[in-house]
């Protein structure tokens, strides 16, 4: 049988990974609130079991916000670290 060749990822731009990472904060923070306003008393297993079933959609939505807030004209770059501030 076959194995399927890997591929390699490709290397992201700092604007790659600042949309990337502001799509997950998006995503994940947006149910979050909603989630612990409906279920004060949960435990942790409990939220994570949750997450991992509204997680698809919830990173749909947030894909979709920030596609759209760059369309409006907003740029999402990551601050700069502060190792690469004190490289400076």
């Amino acid at each position: 049988m076959a194995t399927k060749a890997k591929k390699e990822k490709p290397v992201l731009t700092p604007e790659e990974m600042a949309r990337k990472k502001a799509v997950k904060l998006i995503g994940y923070h947006g149910w979050l609130t909603d989630w612990k306003r409906d279920n004060p008393e949960a435990d942790v297993e409990a939220r994570r079991a949750a997450w991992g079933e509204a997680k698809g959609q919830r990173m749909r939505d947030a894909r979709r916000v920030v596609k759209r807030l760059e369309k409006g004209g907003l740029q999402l770059v990551a601050a700069p670290t502060p190792e690469a501030i004190a490289a400076e």
